[in-house]
């Protein structure tokens, strides 16, 4: 039976998204097994000057770069997840990216019910004291918290 044959994968391209990404790799079974390796940019709004503003020309000419901007972006992200797919498929894993927008815990929730996931795989900061007493919210509790299928959180060890 083929318990995880699926697994979600979101990254940011940090550290503890490396550390995450090690457990997948560690949960390589001797069956098929797909990962998908999603990416979750934020939308950034944008609002245009007035045109009565005397600076309104070069603000605007600046926008005008903004589409250039975000296709290079777009480009390193996509390179970023060629790099983590390539890693994957080294160790026999199946793999597709997936680049969304959104509210990452939200878009990572979705992501994983529309592919059916087996199971989430996802990087914990865990910053301590002052978490625990605010009960500040993180992306992997939302997750948690909302997800129809398995979460493994992975925290990060702790240098001493």
């Amino acid at each position: 039976m083929k318990i995880l044959r699926k697994i979600l994968l979101p990254t940011d391209f940090s550290k503890l998204s490396e550390v995450a990404k090690d457990y997948v790799l560690m949960l390589k079974g001797d069956f098929e097994q797909e990962v998908i390796v999603l990416h979750v940019l934020s939308p950034v709004e944008v609002s245009l000057p007035q045109f009565d503003d005397p600076f309104a020309l070069e603000v605007v000419s600046a926008y005008a770069e903004l589409p250039e901007v975000e296709k290079e972006i777009l480009k390193k992200i996509e390179s970023m997840l060629n790099q983590i797919c390539a890693e994957l498929e080294e160790a026999g894993f199946k793999t597709k990216k997936v680049i969304s927008v959104g509210n990452p815990k939200e878009q990572i929730v979705e992501v994983a019910k529309k592919e059916n996931v087996s199971l989430i795989v996802i990087g914990y900061h865990g910053k301590g004291l002052v978490e625990k007493i605010l009960e500040m919210g993180s992306t992997a509790k939302a997750v948690v918290k909302s997800a129809e299928c398995p979460v493994l959180v992975v925290k990060a060890k702790q240098e001493k």
